[in-house]
């Protein structure tokens, strides 16, 4: 059972994280001169404070997820938020971070397609996540988020997989190695795909300050299609041991 997978996560809202950030930006140490130091506090000091909050979005300890997007074998994704959408698709509209990851591991077990899943308890991988970056980003960080807000995660999530381990397939690291970097939008155009749309992941923190959730939705979702057809293009050239 394939379980592809794509999340979205936003910069931290904590004002005691943000108070610690803001302690923490200081002048270019090359400032000596009084008057030079006070003109970067007037008019620098306060992008840089805003770039170090924005960074805190790729931080499992400080940021937050707002989505997280997956779909079974080949079946269509599905969307979910910490907030209440205006998308009215049908899916669980969830109003918290908390709720939206215990939900995601429910919904993953509770599926039509994951029938079997406690019957294929007796074995090592009975779920294959696919993604792009997995194994380093969306694992990672929903781990971490479960850890925080006191979420119990299922026997068959992953905590720290190696990106050759056989409950993933990650195809950054497929295509790239472990020790180099590939977009997704640059494999799907190499791979012959539709590459992104409109919108790309530096928006998504923006958009849901906007309020524009559908559209972060809409965009995980869109991730999610494509790291599927990636992946399949994949395993059609790849040796019998990696393919579905």
């Amino acid at each position: 059972m394939d379980l592809y997978l794509d999340t979205e996560t936003l910069p931290t809202a904590d004002e005691r994280v943000i108070a610690k950030i803001a302690a923490g930006i200081k002048p270019p140490a090359s400032m000596k001169k009084a008057e030079t130091i006070a003109a970067w506090e007037a008019n620098e000091r306060h992008a840089a404070l805003a770039e170090a909050i924005a960074k805190t979005s790729l931080d499992g300890a400080y940021g937050r997820i707002g989505v997280i997007g997956f779909a079974i074998n080949d079946f269509d994704p599905v969307g979910y938020t910490a907030v209440d959408s205006d998308e009215g698709d049908g899916l669980s509209n969830d109003f918290d971070e908390k709720t939206l990851i215990a939900d995601f591991f429910r919904d993953v077990e509770l599926s039509p397609q994951a029938d079997r899943l406690h019957d294929l308890k007796k074995f090592s991988d009975p779920i294959r996540i696919v993604g792009h970056n997995v194994v380093s980003f969306d694992i990672r960080v929903i781990t971490q988020r479960a850890i925080i807000l006191g979420v119990k995660m299922p026997w068959w999530w992953p905590i720290n997989p190696k990106p050759w381990d056989a409950c993933v397939f990650d195809t950054m690291t497929a295509w790239a190695g472990v020790r180099d970097y590939v977009s997704l939008d640059k494999l799907c155009m190499a791979l012959g795909l539709d590459g992104k749309g409109e919108i790309d992941g530096s928006m998504v923190a923006d958009l849901w300050a906007k309020g524009e959730i559908a559209k972060v939705r809409h965009y995980c979702r869109d991730d999610v299609r494509k790291v599927r057809a990636v992946a399949q293009k994949m395993w059609a050239s790849l040796p019998d041991r990696r393919a579905a």
